[in-house]
């Protein structure tokens, strides 16, 4: 049988339209070779940390869907890549620069990989092309992409050579730099008026943009002035991307072959396989794509509404996602236990998300507050499927080795499974098994929806280590130093429990009193560390007989108390008895040179309302055992004078 290879992906931004595109390539060619595919996902991106200062910590903790998975285990690696972090895109280089696997790099240009690009000359020269020759343009600027991009020299050079093959000089004033971001629109229309001005002329003929989201900004920028497109101005653009068909009116652009680059990407790891050397990156040519920003197609009514219904779906989605998440976050905050945190998660996560199959897989230690280094995929350790669903049905709690990635199920199936990071900032929790389903989901929304979900599982952490805070403070505050038996406020608190139960439910209480015999007797002759054991040895008496619920006191001194509901005198008397047993064994075990002794009493009555306040019964309680326990104890003295 032929072993079925192992392709490991590694992608940033899955829910950008582009790179989503890419990947559906990715997937359907291994579909059709029979690779087995796993996308580690990264959603650092590598502009909001440059807004958001908090964002350098998240895309630190980013980084797990890098450093995850041992690249031994693969045969070959595919980087999707459009808007990788800086840190996140230096440990990836890293990691790939140390592997012997074949590497194929889609979405970018890699220096020292072998690169799918877009044919950049060719498909510019296609736009350039069509607005001299077929609308007739020939006074036409260029709002090119970020300096120093390997695609803003290229696009920038076919916008040049294009112009000259067509007889029209190259006027580099007619270059403005922008952001590839709607938000260049603004300054580079004033650039370009100012120059047109200059030149006698109210308007450029046509302005060639660098990508779809600076003409967009571009046409958004004329609009607000009142200049028509393509009435007044010509505007393309660039990429091809779903929101450029969507507009009013629609970008002419160039359809960037994304599908076919994420295609052609699992087919070059075949010939590299097969022992092949490809020596030079793969390009492939665009498709022109003429709409109505260059009034190939006609502004219409019709298309206003169909961008409405596209943009309502847009929306609707959005909406949906953000109401997962609100309940999300609502059902997570209202858990009593980690299972029911985990039953919230699993049950939001089946709606509205686009999760087909969804596995939160977490370590032991997931609320440890881990950071990860370069060395994590070397390490192994038990993973749990903590909630999920497989199919939409729900899935058992199940273990299996960090170093596997996936259960057995999922590795021996067909489908490709995408790996998200789940972490606090830069605090690694574990990671979720997602198969995503094939549907424009808002990038920022499930952003938040991922980030949202670290978040909670940090406020459950933070939760439960408050809540062990106050249970200490809480021992602290009613516990013996010594003996850890319940102190004078632990009495005080669980004798108003029994005593309001009693009047209530008209039932008994039981107050048994204990005082050592001869303690200044142990610690004048023998030290106060004996001392001390000889008390240790009374709680751990009265420990061995508490059978039934009772509270156990060291009031103070040489002076122990039991408090109990439904008691008897019957019960009372076994548990003295199961006492003085237990004290005869400690003495006899430990072969100390005195021997641990108590004297006892007790009151068992139904309080009553009648009797006073709390404080009041207790007093009585106690001064009842004090005379029976009194009578007990000059017993004893006086049998050890006769002895």
């Amino acid at each position: 049988m032929v072993k079925r290879r192992k392709i490991a992906v590694f992608s940033s931004s899955i829910y950008e339209p582009m790179v989503r595109t890419m990947l559906n390539g990715v997937i359907k060619a291994a579909e059709e070779t029979g690779d087995k595919v796993i996308c580690f996902t990264s959603f650092s991106d590598s502009y909001s940390s440059k807004t958001y200062d908090k964002f350098h910590l998240y895309d630190e903790g980013d980084v797990v869907a890098i450093e995850l998975p041992d690249l031994d285990d693969f045969d070959g690696i595919i980087k999707v890549d459009q808007s990788m972090n800086g840190h996140a895109h230096r440990c990836l280089m890293k990691r790939l620069q140390s592997t012997g696997l074949p590497v194929i790099n889609v979405g970018s240009k890699e220096d020292g990989l072998i690169n799918i690009l877009n044919d950049e000359v060719a498909s510019f020269s296609d736009i350039v092309d069509h607005v001299i020759k077929v609308h007739g343009c020939k006074d036409i600027y260029h709002l090119a992409g970020i300096k120093g991009k390997y695609f803003t020299g290229e696009r920038l050079e076919a916008y040049k050579q294009t112009l000259i093959r067509n007889g029209i000089e190259f006027d580099p004033e007619k270059v403005y730099y922008g952001t590839l971001w709607r938000s260049c629109g603004e300054a580079a229309l004033d650039y370009f008026l100012e120059q047109s001005n200059k030149r006698g002329r109210r308007y450029p003929e046509a302005i060639i943009c660098a990508n779809d989201y600076s003409a967009m900004g571009l046409v958004a920028a004329c609009k607000a002035r009142g200049i028509r497109v393509p009435g007044d101005i010509i505007v393309t653009g660039y990429d091809g991307v779903v929101e450029a068909y969507q507009g009013l009116p629609s970008i002419t652009t160039s359809e960037q072959p994304f599908y076919e680059s994420g295609y052609q990407s699992v087919y070059a790891l075949h010939r590299m396989w097969d022992g092949e050397k490809i020596k030079d990156n793969i390009r492939i040519h665009g498709k022109l794509m003429c709409m109505q920003s260059c009034g190939c197609k006609e502004l219409s009514t019709d298309s206003i509404e169909d961008i409405r219904k596209l943009f309502q779906v847009r929306l609707d989605g959005a909406s949906y996602l953000s109401q997962s998440m609100i309940n999300l976050s609502l059902g997570v905050s209202g858990a009593d236990t980690i299972e029911d945190c985990f039953r919230e998660i699993s049950e939001n996560a089946a709606v509205d998300t686009g999760f087909e199959d969804m596995l939160l897989c977490l370590p032991h230690e997931w609320n440890k507050k881990r950071t990860i280094d370069e060395h994590f995929h070397e390490t192994d350790e038990e993973m749990t499927v903590v909630a999920g669903f497989i199919n939409r049905e729900p899935v058992e709690k199940q273990t299996f080795r960090k170093k596997d990635l996936l259960p057995k199920s999922l590795m021996d199936s067909d489908k490709p499974y995408f790996i998200y990071p789940i972490h606090h900032l830069q605090y690694y929790m574990g990671y979720m098994i997602v198969s995503p389903e094939d549907k424009t989901y808002n990038k920022l929304t499930m952003l938040a929806w991922i980030v949202n979900l670290g978040c909670m599982l940090d406020n459950w952490r933070v939760r439960q280590e408050l809540s062990s805070a106050v249970r200490h403070m809480e021992s602290l505050y009613n516990r013996d130093m010594l003996t850890n038996l319940y102190n004078r406020h632990g009495f005080e608190l669980f004798f108003n429990e029994l005593c309001s139960e009693g009047i209530e439910k008209k039932t008994p209480v039981a107050l048994l009193l204990f005082d050592m015999d001869d303690l200044k007797h142990i610690n004048d002759y023998y030290g106060h560390a004996e001392g001390d054991y000889s008390l240790c040895a009374i709680a751990e008496s009265m420990n061995f007989a508490a059978k039934n619920g009772e509270i156990c006191v060291r009031s103070g001194g040489d002076e122990f108390t039991m408090i109990a509901k439904g008691y008897t005198e019957e019960m009372a008397n076994e548990f003295i008895s199961n006492m003085r047993e237990h004290l005869t064994r400690i003495n006899k075990r430990d072969g100390k040179p005195f021997a641990v002794d108590f004297s006892a009493g007790y009151c068992i009555m139904v309080p009553e309302a009648e009797m006073g306040s709390i404080t009041e019964i207790s007093e009585k309680y106690l001064k009842a055992a004090d005379e029976k326990m009194y009578a007990e104890k000059k017993k004893h003295k006086s049998r050890r004078n006769r002895g």
